[in-house]
């Protein structure tokens, strides 16, 4: 007799098989994909389909040839020159983003790469993105198949391989001599108070859900609000995550990172 399958979701088998009426109930539709779903082979959750986004900048883009040859599905994203609007290079692998392209940049790189990825229709499949840091992070196209057949990918919405925590009323000065001197944070100490998130230098994973619960908070239209409160891009997905209740878990990538 047919198994459920742990990952099987009712709602999205009745939204992919429309012949199904939609209103029927988890039971019945359990019973369904166990006595005829199974058998005919239906879908019964979305292909998983992860991007692999590198952030970098203007300053590393002698990296980006041979970042790009790693893996097929893959972007580098980055800001654009001389202020010019956000676009997609489709045939470069190349997001150009209308943001700041020095290190307080990173927060709105960031939050700015993941409203593409959720609005952009060359991106409307994508499952997931992996963040990596594109000079400290070293990864093969092996390590990008692995991730499908993890099984934390399909329990949680927020992986990674190093987890870091700051103890509350802690402060950072770790952007100190990175930021530029006209910079918000230059000499202006970074909140990691009773924050957990995932170290980007090992790279992390976000869901979709993920992504749509940071892009409520931040997005394109309230970039001056973000350039104020964040300085660490890392530190900020984390506690806006945890504000959704979505907390980080572990999970081996075997993906070198930079500790």
């Amino acid at each position: 007799m047919a198994t459920l399958p742990h990952d099987f979701n009712y709602k999205t088998y009745l939204y992919l098989n429309k012949d199904l009426n939609k209103n029927m109930t988890f039971e019945r539709t359990v019973q369904h994909y166990l006595n005829h779903g199974c058998n005919e082979n239906r879908s019964y959750k979305k292909e998983t389909n992860i991007l692999v986004t590198v952030m970098s900048c203007k300053k590393h883009s002698h990296l980006w040839e041979e970042l790009k040859k790693r893996t097929k599905n893959l972007i580098i994203f980055t800001a654009s020159y001389n202020k010019s609007p956000t676009y997609y290079d489709k045939d470069a692998k190349i997001l150009y983003l209308r943001c700041n392209d020095s290190y307080e940049g990173l927060p709105e790189k960031m939050i700015l790469m993941i409203e593409q990825i959720l609005t952009l229709p060359e991106f409307k499949n994508i499952t997931h993105i992996l963040k990596i840091d594109d000079h400290d992070t070293y990864f093969t196209d092996e390590n990008i198949k692995n991730l499908y057949k993890l099984k934390e990918l399909h329990l949680y919405n927020y992986i990674g391989q190093k987890k870091e925590y700051r103890a509350p009323n802690t402060w950072s000065d770790y952007h100190f001599g990175k930021v530029t001197q006209t910079s918000h944070w230059n000499n202006k100490k970074g909140d990691v108070s009773d924050v957990t998130w995932l170290d980007g230098g090992c790279s992390y994973v976000l869901s979709r859900k993920a992504m749509k619960y940071i892009n409520k908070f931040y997005n394109s239209s309230n970039i001056n609000t973000l350039r104020r409160n964040e300085i660490y891009e890392d530190v900020m997905i984390g506690r806006l995550l945890e504000m959704c209740n979505c907390h980080p878990h572990l999970a081996n990538f075997n993906i070198k990172g930079d500790k």
